[in-house]
């Protein structure tokens, strides 16, 4: 069994970046901003081609999703990472209630899950602190294609 010293175990809330992936902005034109929410648009040699998610398509949500760990210039390099605590309002829900991709603004998260034909709500974490913009606090985690939901 592997000896895994104290001193290299850091805080889960912060220091996921060993997690994080290498990624190429999609976009030639647009950047992204830190904390975006980031679908997997495709392949460029090793890196994994990203844009902003939107649930407006089940393409643009479905898979593993990430979140951007800094802003990443038009057709650049950044990190993103699987995980990350978000703030956010969360002042009209309770702690463990779910958290969608918006289907109004991309690379958003909303307390309110989509709505209308052609939407999907895809869950993608849970509140942990309940308050207003500032003080609202989301676990973003966006494994997996599970809790999609395509509306017809």
């Amino acid at each position: 069994m592997a000896n895994i010293k104290q001193k290299f175990i850091k805080p889960g809330r912060d220091f996921n970046y060993s997690e994080g992936v290498k990624v190429k902005n999609n976009s030639t034109s647009t950047a992204i901003t830190a904390g975006q929410v980031l679908y997997v648009a495709g392949l460029d040699g090793a890196f994994l081609k990203v844009a902003p998610a939107l649930a407006d398509a089940l393409t643009t949500v479905a898979g593993r999703l990430l979140v951007a760990k800094h802003d990443i210039p038009a057709d650049g390099y950044g990190i993103g990472l699987p995980w990350q605590v978000i703030t956010m309002d969360t002042s009209t829900k309770a702690v463990g209630n779910p958290v969608y991709v918006s289907h109004s603004a991309a690379g958003t998260v909303t307390k309110t899950a989509p709505t209308g034909t052609g939407n999907v709500v895809r869950e993608v974490g849970t509140v942990i602190v309940v308050g207003g913009a500032t003080a609202g606090k989301a676990l973003f985690c966006g494994e997996g294609a599970q809790n999609l939901v395509a509306l017809s």
